[in-house]
């Protein structure tokens, strides 16, 4: 039965809400732990423009928040749609494993809104940033305008997505890996029926590489370029606001 891509947000909060607990071990388990090294990656590009403030978008449960922080020092604030998310992203920050007790990360703030009503005054960051979630918003280029709102200018864009692969071998394993035992070790894990069979359609029905690059350019961003990750499974995507 062919699967829903009804990206409507209360539909995708309470979808993600639903996998929030099982949500750091799958995506790490699922990925190798690749997904660490490209959030490294684009930890470093951003830090290497010395932000003193940072928007993290569809934040999820903090991860890049969190190393943003470690990283740059800046003020993080962090939105996401998912409520559920959300409180597990709060608990690293307090008491969990990112906690030493001497620093609670009181610079990052945690706050539930979605992309595209970003309610933050035109100008307010040095940079935005996305890791695995521009690709579940319910309007991608009301998402990116507001991105580039919220922006001041010379300010930094970095997104990390998913995307897939063109070459050989690499398609064929990625995609009898994407598009069936991910799914399917997903659903033993989360007990979730759909979640993880929603993870590869909406890759690949997402504008990727120079498709995603002019939907940047739409919504104002210049400098645009992007960077292919371990094949072409993942993709980190720049740009300014002049």
């Amino acid at each position: 039965m062919p699967l829903s891509l009804d990206k409507n947000a209360a539909r995708i909060a309470a979808m993600f809400d639903d996998i929030a607990p099982h949500y750091d071990f799958l995506n790490h388990f699922l990925s190798l732990n690749i997904d660490r090294r490209w959030r490294k990656k684009l930890v470093r590009q951003v830090a290497q423009q010395h932000p003193a403030t940072i928007l993290d978008v569809a934040t999820g449960t903090g991860d890049l928040a969190i190393a943003l922080h470690r990283q740059t020092r800046a003020a993080i604030t962090a939105v996401d749609i998912s409520g559920g998310m959300l409180e597990i992203a709060k608990r690293k920050t307090t008491g969990g494993a990112w906690d030493t007790g001497r620093n609670p990360l009181p610079a990052i703030h945690w706050l539930r809104a979605p992309a595209e009503a970003l309610p933050f005054p035109a100008g307010a960051f040095h940079a935005v940033t996305v890791a695995f979630g521009v690709r579940n918003f319910e309007n991608l280029s009301k998402g990116l305008q507001e991105m580039y709102r919220v922006l001041q200018p010379g300010g930094i864009i970095a997104i990390l997505e998913f995307a897939s692969p063109a070459r050989f071998p690499v398609k064929q394993l990625y995609r009898f890996y994407f598009h069936f035992a991910l799914p399917l070790i997903g659903r033993l894990f989360s007990k979730h029926r759909t979640a993880y069979r929603y993870l590869p359609a909406s890759v690949s029905q997402f504008p990727q590489c120079n498709d995603f690059l002019q939907l940047l350019q739409q919504a104002g961003f210049k400098d645009t370029q992007y960077q292919s990750l371990s094949g072409g499974i993942a993709m980190l995507y720049g740009g300014t606001r002049e």
